[in-house]
C-alpha cells in the first residue's frame, strides 16, 4: 500500500518503529503509538508460536510415520495433539516390538504433547493480552 494513503496514526506509528520521525506531543498520540507497538511485539511472538505449533505438528506426524500435513491441516492436528495429551491416548505404530522403541515413542510423544500444549496456552494468552490492547485502544 502507498504511504500516502495510510491512516496518519498508523503511518506515525511506523515511522516511530522504524526510527524515523518525532514522538508525537499529544500525550493520547503517545499512549496509542505504546499500544501499538506493544501488539506488533506481542502478534510476533504469536506468529513465532504458530510456526513452532506446524513443526511440532511435523515432529508428530514423523513419529507416527504419517505423510506431512497440509498448510490447512495443521491447526486441526495441533488440537487432535493436544486432546490426546490431555485424554492421555497413546498412538504408537503397532509393528513396533521392543519395550525400549515403544518406551522412546512414548516420551516422545509425551514431549510433543506438553510443548503443544504450552504453545496452546502461550497462543491464548498472546490473543487475550492484544484484546485487552485493543480494548485500551478503543478507548482512546
Amino acid at each position: 500500500m502507498n504511504q500516502d494513503h495510510q491512516n496518519p496514526q498508523h503511518k506515525q506509528s511506523l515511522q516511530l518503529v522504524l526510527g524515523q520521525g518525532s514522538p508525537p506531543s499529544n500525550p493520547r498520540e503517545q499512549r496509542r503509538a505504546v499500544l501499538w507497538r506493544r501488539r506488533m511485539k506481542l502478534e510476533f511472538e504469536v506468529q513465532g508460536l504458530v510456526v513452532r505449533t506446524a513443526t511440532l505438528v511435523q515432529e508428530w506426524q514423523s513419529l507416527h510415520g504419517k505423510k506431512e500435513a497440509s498448510g490447512n491441516e495443521v491447526p486441526k492436528i495441533a488440537s487432535q495433539i493436544v486432546l490426546a495429551g490431555w485424554l492421555e491416548i497413546q498412538q504408537h505404530p503397532p509393528d513396533i516390538q521392543h519395550p525400549s522403541e515403544r518406551d522412546h515413542l512414548a516420551k516422545e510423544a509425551s514431549r510433543i504433547q506438553q510443548e503443544m500444549l504450552r504453545c496452546s496456552m502461550d497462543i491464548a494468552a498472546l490473543q487475550a493480552q492484544i484484546n485487552v490492547l485493543d480494548f485500551e485502544q478503543s478507548l482512546l
